[in-house]
């Protein structure tokens, strides 16, 4: 199979669109992407007067540069193409309204072969591994430029529709192991594979990197780069565009944006952002509070970092539906201030979209506007997986189980090792009542992690709920011990201790969430659900009428909640659940 690739050619040069290269005799003279492009535009508009703002238009979209920087790559095209001063046979300045590339130009089409799998379908999937560091040595930037060069990337390339990306939270793991690239390649079951190295000297970084098909290792593309560290973002730039011809892509407008879109060319800005990604990645309360902070700091750098404030966000987000740190009230109203934000920059900003709907699920209790905004988002980037695995959660608490496990499944799709996803699919077998299923996917997901607390949790649930207190309880048990009684575990071993008629041990644990509450945010509906499970209703109705005017996230599991069942034709309980659904009125 070929695909075609124009080219242009003027004199003795020649642009070779395949490559992005410019030639002169094949030889390669060399330029920096913007510049490139730069000369792009001047011969895709020959003989007309490119006006200066038209071609910043058409060379930065969607971005706010000097007209000098424009100045500045004119000048370097004519030293490239051997111009002497005052003698412009390639371009030509009008004074005071910009250039015209003005030598004659003939197009040609060249035919070049389309990269294939092994069953003779064009690459399908591909991992951008975290670039590693020749120097060996790391500081704290050094740390985080790898890792943030494979996510900026990542974050292009996963807007291309006919490409399945594995999202940074895939790959971090492969940040520092010194393995086959192959074999991670084989791991993430990916067609290909985007391998590269740094090397950081003074204000200058050197970057070789690769694209490997996984299936006989094959180099499928390569190239080197020597910028200046502030010129980061060309070489991402350049990556992105090159990764794209070698793979034979035909994007659309859209995804051709997205590709070429720098959200900023501050680079300290830059680097917070990537190091606040590298901590929100980990999913720890301790990385969501780090996150926190960069993004905080990129923003103060760059005000109109659209991407830091869905890091702001999403840091939000987690600190107050994942880990409890911050009371609903405290950390959502924030949250969404900062997505709304990061809109108000770019209104196409996928990821930010997902935030926000996030918040109306969770804290708005506004369903129909949050899956408006998944739906929105998954429009905008259907290869994102956070905004599948999202939506499979609000199709959960909706009851729309059939839904969600095509939602959970496809974000197990694009990221099939991410222990989140895994787990929430198994969390909406539970509520859908399938207690085996959940077992049976709980179960292999503690042979890739034996160590993740939060499936030990909810196998623990699981087995309440089939009658096996005692599976259930050595579950629990060991899922406090290694969480340090974090009150998510805490609440949900007291409630399997009061299932199994241990009232005493029950209300020990509860009298040490209570405790707990005193120094941090305790989710009152959990205490509701220990109460009810010691058969105190009337201090359950409490609990929850509190947990109500916390906005406690817990309340939007209202339907599908088995804990919760004992209350269910109660009419309190009905009226708790017509008070949430107009909670937003």
């Amino acid at each position: 199979m070929t695909t075609s690739t124009k080219g242009y050619e003027f004199g003795p040069f020649r642009i070779d669109m395949e490559r992005y290269l410019l030639l002169r005799d094949d030889e390669s003279i060399p330029l920096s992407p913007k510049v490139f492009e730069t000369l792009l535009y001047l011969v895709e508009h020959r003989g007309q007067v490119g006006k200066k703002d038209e071609i910043i238009s058409g060379v930065w979209p969607d971005t706010f540069v000097e007209e000098g920087n424009l100045a500045q790559n004119i000048f370097l095209l004519r030293k490239a193409l051997g111009e002497e001063k005052n003698e412009h046979r390639y371009i030509v300045t009008i004074p005071g309204v910009g250039y015209r590339f003005v030598a004659p130009v003939k197009e040609y089409v060249s035919e070049t072969p389309k990269i294939e799998t092994d069953s003779g379908k064009p690459v399908g999937s591909i991992a951008v591994l975290p670039f590693k560091n020749l120097a060996g040595d790391e500081d704290d930037n050094d740390r985080f430029l790898g890792p943030g060069l494979a996510d900026a990337l990542i974050m292009r390339l996963s807007s291309i529709r006919h490409v399945k990306v594995r999202p940074t939270s895939a790959v971090l793991q492969y940040a520092r192991l010194k393995q086959d690239p192959l074999a991670i390649g084989r791991d993430l079951n990916v067609d290909a594979l985007l391998d590269g190295v740094y090397l950081r000297e003074a204000d200058k970084v050197r970057v070789s990197v690769q694209l490997v098909s996984v299936k006989d290792g094959i180099t499928l593309w390569a190239a080197k780069f020597d910028e200046k560290l502030t010129d980061i973002f060309a070489i991402q730039d350049s990556i992105s565009e090159q990764v794209v011809r070698a793979l034979a892509l035909q994007l659309s407008g859209d995804e051709q944006r997205q590709i070429k879109h720098n959200y900023t060319y501050n680079p300290e800005a830059f680097q917070l952002f990537i190091k606040g990604r590298y901590y929100w990645n980990q999913r720890t309360a301790e990385g969501l509070k780090r996150a926190l902070d960069c993004a905080q700091q990129a923003i103060a750098m760059d005000p109109t970092y659209a991407p830091a404030y869905v890091g702001l966000a999403d840091s939000y987000n987690l600190l107050g539906a994942q880990h409890n740190v911050l009371h609903p009230r405290e950390s959502f109203p924030r949250a969404r201030a900062a997505a709304e934000r990061a809109l108000e920059i770019d209104g196409r900003l996928a990821e930010a979209y997902v935030s926000l709907a996030f918040i109306k699920c969770v804290f708005e209790w506004d369903w129909p506007a949050a899956e408006e905004s998944y739906l929105k988002a998954i429009e905008l980037k259907p290869n994102y997986p956070t905004a599948h695995h999202w939506y499979g959660e609000l199709l959960t608490t909706l009851a729309r189980f059939e839904e969600a496990y095509v939602e959970l499944q496809k974000a197990q799709e694009f990221d099939p090792l991410s222990l989140a996803i895994n787990v929430d699919l198994a969390a909406s077998y539970y509520y859908s009542r399938q207690y085996d299923r959940s077992e049976r996917q709980l179960l292999n997901l503690l042979e890739l992690n034996p160590n993740f607390i939060r499936a030990h949790v909810i196998l623990g649930k699981v087995y309440e709920q089939k009658g096996d207190y005692e599976k259930a309880l050595l579950r629990l048990e060991q899922a406090a011990e290694f969480s340090g009684d974090d009150p998510v575990t805490t609440s949900a071993l007291a409630h399997a201790l009061a299932s199994s008629g241990e009232a005493h041990e029950a209300r020990k644990r509860l009298a040490q969430l209570q405790s707990i509450a005193s120094q941090r945010y305790v989710s009152a509906c959990h205490i509701a659900c220990i109460h009810i499970a010691l058969g105190q209703n009337d201090l359950a109705y409490k609990w929850l009428a509190t947990a109500l005017d916390n906005r406690d996230i817990e309340l939007v599991f209202l339907k599908v909640n088995p804990q919760l069942d004992p209350l269910r034709g109660d009419s309190r309980f009905e009226e708790l659940v017509r008070s949430v659904s107009l909670a937003l009125a």
